[in-house]
């Protein structure tokens, strides 16, 4: 198999920890989705990332599909509990994905686009959506592994708290159950094995807010 995409990325990196936790031997293709847009779009006719290419030669993109295609087929180390564990998981899950999804648009408003160019609303509301899924996960997540196990739910969290740490840490701030369970995850063989690149995110053009810019 083939995982396209960059190791800054909270989504690339999730489904590289979930193809190690399954024992799924792959190729990396790392490529930007700033730098490298057209040779994406070979992969994936977004231009996104992730994508994983299969054995078999077909595409998969999106980390939900590809986490859930790779419990699906892979049901002994299945990521997706059963039973009243599944709807906790989801939950946390999904709030992890959509925080995750903010904050790199957050980045990429100040980062990318020109300080003249920037909306100032559209930033204040992207920030108000990081601090409120922020505040509602570090009231929910009491231990680690989040539910007796390593889940979809750890992988999405966990990824998603480390990319703020490493980018943003000043947003994530002191929330002490989150840093706790960050630590947790980053020493799991499956995370340890695909680690957060910084050096991949400076190549991809990405740089630290200027302190004048910072909201």
């Amino acid at each position: 198999m083939i995982l396209w995409g960059l190791m800054d990325s909270p989504f690339v990196r999730r489904v590289a920890v979930a193809l190690h936790h399954h024992g799924c031997t792959y190729e990396r293709r790392p490529l930007s989705v700033f730098r490298d847009f057209d040779a994406m779009r070979a992969a994936n006719p977004l231009g996104q990332a992730p994508v994983l290419t299969l054995l078999s030669g077909a595409v998969l993109t999106d980390s939900r599909a590809i986490v859930e295609w790779l419990d699906a087929t892979r049901p002994a180390t299945s990521l997706t509990p059963q039973g009243d564990a599944l709807l906790a998981v989801l939950q946390v899950e999904a709030v992890s994905l959509a925080l995750a999804d903010k904050a790199v648009q957050l980045m990429g408003e100040l980062i990318r686009r020109p300080a003249d160019l920037r909306d100032p609303a559209a930033i204040a509301r992207l920030q108000t959506q990081v601090n409120g899924a922020l505040d509602w996960l570090e009231d929910r997540v009491a231990t680690a592994p989040l539910f007796g196990q390593l889940t979809r739910a750890d992988l999405a969290l966990g990824c998603a708290v480390t990319y703020l740490a490493e980018k943003q840490p000043r947003r994530l701030g002191e929330r002490p159950a989150l840093r706790r369970h960050s630590v947790w995850c980053e020493h799991q063989p499956a995370f340890a094995a695909a680690p957060y690149s910084a050096a991949e995110a400076v190549a991809a053009g990405w740089h630290p807010e200027p302190e004048e810019e910072r909201p």
